[in-house]
């Protein structure tokens, strides 16, 4: 591959991802009452049923009654996932919130890799908070295409493949709407005041 096709096809990428974080946004901003600064909470999912990193069966309630930070992503990510599970750790360390007040989610798009045992061996030595979801791959991909995030595999030789997927973090309210979005790489101090916002609320 040359250094031009590489250029291309980042470029591809990255107008991917901007192009599913448009969607959201847009719905979230055609909610927004004008000059109020906060945004309203909108709906994006679906009813659902997988399996947490525990075999255990999860269902779309585990996203009610607190607030909850939701991502997608997938295990053998070399950089945005093992970021975005630190980032999150550390965000919800910061702000001392406990398990009981704000749920957090790992959503794994490669569902046919990323068993429930290998989702377990790679969040709990992260967190002990961020629970992983993964399932039948068609169950999981309907899921995901019900919260409108992005992922497509690209294969990197010898028959593997790794994943460009969206990469923000859904901050949810305690009713499992979408209330704000965490851009990967997004200033701290201003996703942990998007979280304490979604707990205020």
């Amino acid at each position: 591959m040359t250094p031009r096709t590489i250029t291309i096809a980042a470029g591809i990428v990255v107008a991917a991802l901007a192009f599913g974080t448009s969607f959201v946004l847009r719905d979230l901003m055609a909610q927004r009452d004008v000059g109020v600064a906060t945004t309203v909470a909108t709906e994006l999912g679906a009813p659902f049923e997988l399996v947490d990193q525990n075999g255990d069966t999860i269902t779309e309630a585990a996203f009610q009654g607190r607030p909850t930070l939701l991502f997608f992503g997938f295990t053998r990510c070399p950089e945005v996932c093992p970021t975005t599970v630190y980032d999150m750790e550390t965000w919800l360390t910061d702000l001392d919130i406990g398990a009981d007040e704000i749920g957090a989610y790992f959503v794994s798009v490669d569902p046919e890799r990323d068993t429930p045992e290998f989702l377990r061996d790679y969040l709990e030595p992260q967190s002990d908070r961020i629970v992983g979801i993964t399932g039948a791959p068609e169950d999981v991909w309907d899921m995901a295409r019900s919260w409108r995030v992005y992922w497509q595999k690209r294969p990197v030789g010898g028959g593997d493949y790794t994943l460009d997927h969206y990469a923000s973090v859904f901050v949810l309210d305690d009713r499992g709407r979408v209330r704000d979005l965490i851009a990967y790489g997004e200033d701290p101090e201003t996703a942990k005041a998007k979280i304490a916002a979604a707990l205020e609320a």
